[in-house]
């Protein structure tokens, strides 16, 4: 011990160590006297289900490994001692602690291993792994050796199966019925504590009417006739159902001992449904018959678990989330394609001048649009919700007081897990303030506009006149010559035909005068050209500078103020240089805002080509993939395709060149990509 402080932690570890000993031993010697008890009832056969490897279970699996020793020694003699009691031989007492603490330690072990924790039964895949491992896989392994137990007790080799299929459902039958409702109380909160009081007289009355109605439905009646058995059988189903509804997995977990209890009962001291021949088999249907019974109802009452907390968080969320709407002045809403239900924050009332008590939907929403904006915002709404497409429109309503006041409205498809949409989100803003403002700048800017284009005009019109003068000149002095040839009366077919080549060659000149401004639109060939490099990047970052607004990154350019010109399809390295900018913004969404930078630098290389270094602050490459991300496919986002970086690569391939990626010494990662001069 370091000190005063960690002796006493340990001393407390030590006494609450010791303290769990005993109570393990006690718990287990004692579940091993309620089993021959209720197995002795009838003086036919032991109990259908071993209540001490449920405890051991749950001691190994509410403590860590290093400890299992602890209660595996503490239940030693308590096995010892219970099983001495009734005349077990020591050989057959020794397989069978073995056994017992096997499927303990599976148990525990696989549950661990699959952290399934606390809530165990709060979620339907902890209540899916616990039934199939502490019901399925644990008791179906050690049954191979757990049916040597009645074996070496006098049983005979030949009936190995039936003493498995014994051992197993003994077992299995614990874990579902004692297993749950023990793990449940030990969780950290009390049942009692959460539970109001008519709450508990609730779960009571239940428990009763389950009761006597099993009591009734499990009476082997004589005068009732045979077919009517299976009805009578399903008459306390809708009672457990009720409990589970109610209650969750408590209520489906209590639900099951009450049946499980009852229907032991009736099996062992009386007659029930469960006669089939000797005691051994009837309590083995029985067993099947509650197994069968118990998975479904854990697993439903989990499942209700999961759906009541989701909705808990889906309702504190919505309020976080309208609180935070509203603070910002936005209305949430959101569209489910399937029902047509739906849902928006307070905010959206206020927005649209809906009274607080009028029911929400969307045609209700729209109806509140202004008739001038009416029919375009409507038919924008229904074609993206139809489409799945993004929406962003700006549109007035109708207030109230007969003012109006200008909504934008935002929105994006939500996607299923199929692919196929199934709801439409987005947000309502008033920019009411905004549309004023634009309103008066926008007269400001007409007048602006107005004087930069009388002062502009002359250069416009002068650069359009020079790239138009010399076609239009050459088309018109062609057809002047055509029509001198033909009021001469010289038919020179041939030359005619030279004439109106040259037209049509100046046509082209022209056309693509005219068509220049729409090559980045469009599909095209590749033309290679000579580029300004530091030029290409500036006119990339203008495009991205909204985008690196929003994500408060900041650019910093390192630029060589001698690089030479390159040669190159502009549009295609300029779909480089936004792939790789892209990448290193994504790379950076994790990043505090205060640290997301991005530098670019230019650099004439050795060969008198240009290199490009593009570098951020993000995540990095995993180590040792620096080359995979250019195969196809491979990608570190989550929702990436894995093909802009090859499909990159290829066009510097095209362009002689080479794109490379590499983890910066500190944080992030840098691209580089080089050019050929441009006599290479």
């Amino acid at each position: 011990m370091r000190d005063g402080q960690s002796g006493e932690l340990s001393g407390n570890n030590l006494a609450k160590t010791v303290r769990s000993f005993f109570i393990v031993a006690i718990a287990y010697y004692l579940g091993a006297e309620i089993a021959f008890l209720v197995g002795t009832l009838s003086d036919k056969i032991f109990a259908p289900f071993w209540p001490p490897n449920v405890v051991l279970f749950c001691a190994l699996v509410l403590s860590p490994p290093r400890q299992w020793w602890i209660y595996i020694l503490a239940v030693l003699p308590a096995h010892v001692a219970a099983e001495l009691q009734v005349g077990m031989p020591i050989a057959q007492l020794f397989v069978a602690f073995v056994t017992n603490c096997l499927v303990a330690a599976i148990n525990a072990f696989a549950l661990q291993w699959l952290k399934v924790g606390s809530p165990w039964f709060g979620n339907i895949r902890n209540a899916t792994a616990y039934v199939f491992v502490t019901a399925f896989l644990g008791p179906g392994l050690c049954a191979f050796g757990g049916a040597f137990v009645q074996i070496l007790g006098g049983g005979s080799i030949d009936d190995y199966g039936l003493y498995w299929a014994r051992w197993y459902a003994s077992n299995a039958l614990g874990s579902l019925t004692l297993g749950p409702l023990a793990l449940i109380c030990l969780e950290k909160i009390p049942f009692s504590i959460v539970s109001p009081v008519r709450r508990r007289l609730e779960a009571l009355l239940i428990a009763i009417v389950l009761a006597l109605t099993c009591i009734v439905a499990f009476e082997q009646v004589p005068t009732i006739a045979t077919g009517y058995v299976p009805a009578l059988l399903y008459l306390p189903l809708p009672i457990i159902v009720w409990a589970a509804v109610r209650f969750g997995a408590k209520g489906a977990s209590g639900a099951i001992m009450v049946v499980s209890l009852v229907l032991i009962w009736r099996t062992l001291n009386g007659p029930s449904p469960f006669v089939v021949g000797s005691a051994e088999a009837n309590v083995f249907a029985m067993q099947l018959f509650l197994i069968g019974l118990s998975t479904p109802i854990l697993l439903l009452g989990s499942a209700i678990e999961e759906t009541r907390h989701a909705e808990t968080v889906t309702r504190d969320r919505e309020a976080r989330i309208s609180v935070a709407a509203a603070s910002s002045s936005v209305g949430l809403w959101q569209y489910e394609i399937a029902t047509g239900a739906f849902w928006a924050t307070d905010y959206c009332r206020k927005l649209f001048d809906l009274p607080a008590d009028a029911p929400l939907s969307l045609d209700r929403l729209l109806r509140r649009i202004h008739p001038n904006d009416f029919k375009a915002a409507s038919a924008a709404f229904r074609s993206a919700i139809m489409r799945a497409a993004p929406l962003e429109i700006e549109f007035r309503v109708q207030g109230m007081d007969d003012g109006v006041h200008w909504i934008s409205a935002r929105a994006q498809p939500i996607f299923g897990e199929s692919g196929e949409p199934t709801a439409m989100t987005g947000a309502f803003g008033d920019t009411t303030s905004r549309k004023m403002a634009e309103a008066d700048a926008d007269m400001q800017r007409q007048e602006i506009a107005h004087l930069m284009r009388v002062s502009m005009l002359g250069e416009l019109s002068g650069g359009l006149a020079h790239e138009l003068t010399q076609p239009l000149t050459a088309i018109l002095s062609n057809a002047q010559a055509g029509k001198i040839l033909l009021a001469g009366g010289k038919k020179n077919l041939e030359e005619i035909g030279n004439i109106f080549d040259d037209i049509i060659t100046e046509d082209g000149r022209a056309g693509e005068v005219i068509h220049r401004l729409r090559g980045l639109l469009k599909k095209g060939e590749i033309k290679y050209e000579a580029i300004d490099m530091n030029e290409l990047i500036g006119s990339t970052l203008r495009l991205l500078h909204s985008e690196l607004i929003d994500r408060r990154i900041s650019v910093s350019d390192d630029k060589a103020v001698d690089l030479p010109l390159t040669k190159g399809d502009p549009i295609q390295l300029q779909q480089i240089l936004l792939n790789l900018f892209m990448n290193a913004m994504d790379a950076m969404d994790g990043v505090v805002p205060t640290r997301r930078a991005i530098s670019v630098s230019t650099a004439m290389t050795q060969e008198g080509g240009v290199e490009v270094r593009i570098s951020d602050c993000g995540t990095g490459l995993p180590p040792s993939q620096e080359q995979h991300v250019f195969q196809p496919f491979f990608t570190t986002k989550k929702r990436g395709l894995g093909l802009g970086l090859p499909i990159c690569a290829s066009i510097m391939k095209l362009h002689g060149g080479s794109l490379s990626l590499q983890n910066n010494v500190s944080d992030g990662a840098t691209a580089i990509f080089r050019l050929p001069p441009v006599g290479a």
